[in-house]
């Protein structure tokens, strides 16, 4: 079975909301928040072994220092994949989401995915460079965006 590191931020690991965006980098076990929906879909094919947590004001404020620890995770768990988010709009999560996928790709040539709307900031930056899902406006687009995600996740895998 293939494994799967997630990352998502502070609201999605069910940290809490801007008040809890300071947030360092937390490793945790397992699938959470829109990761249990991912990993349905998986079915036996692939499984999150790991949900990275980070805040996005921290990541925002702190991105090298977050990058280099979110990364020494990932590094140390030797997935066979990352996905982050899905963003949707949400644009210091998107800025965040698009760093970290092009980040692993280029440092341990692994696939990436995420999802976000088309005029989230971090999918104008990084349209041409990772796999991106069209997500819609807001996470009321979830259920149609998981099936997508999780359909182009195994594709890639495999």
């Amino acid at each position: 079975m293939k494994k799967i590191v997630h990352y998502v931020n502070q609201f999605y690991g069910q940290i809490g909301a801007e008040e809890a965006a300071g947030q360092k980098p937390l490793l945790c076990d397992g699938p959470v928040g829109p990761g249990t929906g991912l990993s349905a879909l998986f079915k036996e094919e692939a499984e999150i072994t790991a949900t990275i947590i980070c805040g996005d004001n921290y990541f925002a404020d702190n991105q090298s220092e977050a990058l280099g620890e979110i990364l020494s995770m990932i590094e140390e768990i030797k997935p066979d994949m990352v996905i982050a988010g899905p963003g949707f709009n949400a644009g210091r999560y998107g800025l965040a989401c698009g760093t970290i996928c092009y980040e692993v790709k280029k440092r341990f040539s692994i696939p990436v995915l995420t999802a976000l709307y088309p005029e989230n900031p971090g999918a104008e930056m990084f349209h041409s460079k990772i796999y991106i899902v069209e997500t819609a406006i807001s996470a009321g687009g979830m259920r149609k965006t998981l099936p997508v995600m999780s359909a182009l996740a195994l594709k890639l895998l495999n």
